[in-house]
């Protein structure tokens, strides 16, 4: 576990620490993996339909809990199979190969009592963190703040927006090794 305190002219309610830990799913107890599907279920935007299991398969998972235990905020790298990739990359149009992109940074939640305190931004920077020398890739709707915040760090939009057949569009980031830079950008 890696523990991390936000910067000290941050926001925090009640003055309460967040703290990260970043862990391995098969580390997880199932009260942690039940609680960290219920945010990316109540607050992200995902399919829920095997989520259960896609979370047990996820490389890492990065928790952000207040002093009280609270969970305030989720992320997570994963490793999807190529066939999914493939079928993401297609339906953005990406010029890009989805086999160059093998991680995916997903599934960032913050609860609605700790949105605008800059929670997303530290989950997505302590990810990437981990996977420096890893081309990613993510996906978020097309109006999503989190993705704002993942210009920061390096991720570009890829190919063109396209329907998430749960009512609203995608756009696909991609990230590529520092010093690799995107090729058409």
């Amino acid at each position: 576990m890696r523990p991390f305190r936000d910067h000290p002219g941050s926001s925090q309610q009640n003055s309460a620490m967040v703290t990260s830990s970043i862990i391995s799913p098969s580390d997880c107890s199932p009260e942690a993996l039940a609680d960290f599907e219920n945010l990316v279920t109540k607050y992200g935007t995902v399919d829920p339909e095997g989520l259960t299991q896609r979370i047990r398969d996820a490389s890492r998972l990065l928790f952000l809990r207040e002093s009280n235990g609270q969970l305030v905020g989720v992320g997570a790298l994963k490793h999807p199979v190529l066939s999914y990739r493939s079928k993401v990359f297609a339906k953005a149009r990406a010029t890009t190969p989805s086999d160059e992109y093998r991680v995916e940074l997903g599934w960032v939640a913050v609860a609605e009592s700790h949105q605008g305190r800059g929670l997303s931004r530290r989950i997505i920077g302590q990810l990437i963190s981990l996977a420096e020398n890893e081309n990613l890739f993510a996906t978020a709707r097309v109006d999503a703040r989190a993705m704002r915040f993942a210009t920061d760090h390096g991720f570009k939009p890829a190919g063109h927006p396209y329907p998430s057949g749960r009512g609203y569009d995608l756009v696909l980031y991609l990230r590529n090794v520092k010093g690799k830079p995107l090729e058409g950008r």
